[in-house]
């Protein structure tokens, strides 16, 4: 069989990238094509419809029929995601399901509780990325309001210190500022001092005896030397 060339090369693979491009293009058109049938038929409803089907999804059944038509289709989306993973954890071997599991901390069972479990342990990572993500708002937020209230001049110096470009304008600055605060975590240990600061507080609102139990738990010694020496001099 004579080898094949360069040439001949690269038209296969042009020909094979056609052929994956077509591909992608009917698949888009099939996929818009559903999501438009499935807004169609929700628009088809009346808002007394469209409000009990809201109800029954324990949803709020108000505001204009727009937005309950949207509410609904992505009520839809996410039904149909949930059914398509059901069914792939369904096709696993039951011991890789268990393993997979306990991986996870999660208690083995029968396979159905298993699938269950599993979901709503994702769903529970979903939650948290989110409210991790209003986090963040929360302390660029914050940021934000602290930087306008300086000059244009104090964010230029803010920027040159940090070797940031340092723009024309106070917001091109904010921004600047903002996007380095992210990149070099900035952010992130803010959210973590937040974290840690509530989670001080938390902890002494606690009885005494329920902080030691914690500190077993978590197989901690209380009664580090260090914080005896610091206790020691305050008093003295």
């Amino acid at each position: 069989k004579p080898k094949k060339g360069k040439k001949a090369d690269m038209v296969d693979a042009l020909l094979e990238q056609e052929s994956r491009r077509k591909k992608d293009l009917e698949l888009k058109k099939t996929q818009e094509g559903a999501e438009a049938s499935k807004r169609k038929e929700l628009k088809a409803m009346s808002v007394d419809e469209l409000k009990k089907a809201l109800s029954k999804q324990g949803l709020e059944a108000a505001g204009k029929k727009d937005d309950m038509v949207e509410t609904l289709y992505q009520v839809q989306l996410l039904e149909e995601a949930l059914a398509a993973r059901k069914s792939d954890l369904r096709a696993l071997p039951i011991d890789v399901l268990k393993k997979q599991l306990a991986g996870r901390g999660l208690a083995a069972g029968k396979k159905e509780d298993m699938i269950d479990a599993w979901l709503a342990h994702e769903a529970k990572l979903v939650e948290a990325a989110k409210g991790y993500e209003t986090k963040i708002e929360e302390v660029l937020a914050k940021m934000k309001a602290e930087l306008e209230a300086k000059t244009a001049n104090d964010l230029k110096d803010m920027c040159a210190d940090k070797n940031l470009k340092l723009g024309i304008g106070k917001d091109g600055r904010i921004e600047t500022l903002l996007e380095d605060a992210r990149a070099n975590g900035e952010v992130y240990r803010a959210i973590a001092a937040l974290a840690r600061r509530a989670r001080a507080e938390e902890l002494l609102a606690m009885e005494q005896g329920e902080v030691l139990r914690l500190c077993e738990e978590a197989q901690a010694d209380p009664l580090v030397k260090e914080v005896l020496v610091e206790r020691l001099l305050a008093h003295e």
